[in-house]
């Protein structure tokens, strides 16, 4: 108990540390420049050798990868060999909103947004914004930031109390 309750510690504080590298310690795909914000020790499930990420990624915060079937438990009284597994890929270029849930099988192409609390079934294009549960494509990566450019607040190189100031200001109320 006390071994794993340290080595539970250690995990933790492995995974706050550099979730990246942690989660390529556990098996995880990861490509260049990923950013993993919010992550649990168990955001890539049980069997993490099955995912992949690409290049330029970004993982909001509670985001979940499930690559197996946990429904099948129902079914191994008659069928004790009812397991179900599936890789999740997400390819370059991608956002994934906070809260998602991608399960066995799903894809996500390049340049793409998962909206926040979609759930990914299946097979999502490249270049598409793609929200709900299922998540389903809604628009095009490019008409969405045509849409969101007006609104736009250039914070890049702000100290974080200077950021703080330009959007109190600059926000309405």
């Amino acid at each position: 108990m006390i071994r794993r309750t340290l080595r539970l510690v250690s995990n933790t504080i492995r995974l706050h540390k550099d979730p990246v590298r942690y989660f390529r310690s556990q098996g995880v795909e990861i490509g260049e420049g990923v950013e993993i914000f919010g992550a649990s020790l168990f955001t890539f499930g049980s069997e993490p050798y099955l995912i992949s990420i690409g290049n330029q990624v970004t993982i909001s915060h509670d985001v979940d990868f499930i690559t197996h079937d946990g429904g099948l438990r129902i079914a191994r009284s008659e069928f004790p060999g009812a397991y179900l597994y599936g890789r999740i890929h997400v390819a370059d270029n991608c956002f994934i909103g906070a809260h998602s849930i991608f399960l066995p099988g799903a894809r996500v192409g390049a340049g793409s947004v998962i909206g926040s609390g979609s759930i990914v079934t299946g097979e999502i294009p490249a270049g598409v914004v793609a929200v709900g549960a299922p998540a389903k494509p809604v628009k095009s990566a490019a008409d969405y930031v045509k849409a969101k450019r007006h609104l736009w607040v250039d914070t890049e190189g702000l100290t974080s109390e200077a950021k703080r100031e330009l959007l109190i200001n600059r926000l309405p109320k």
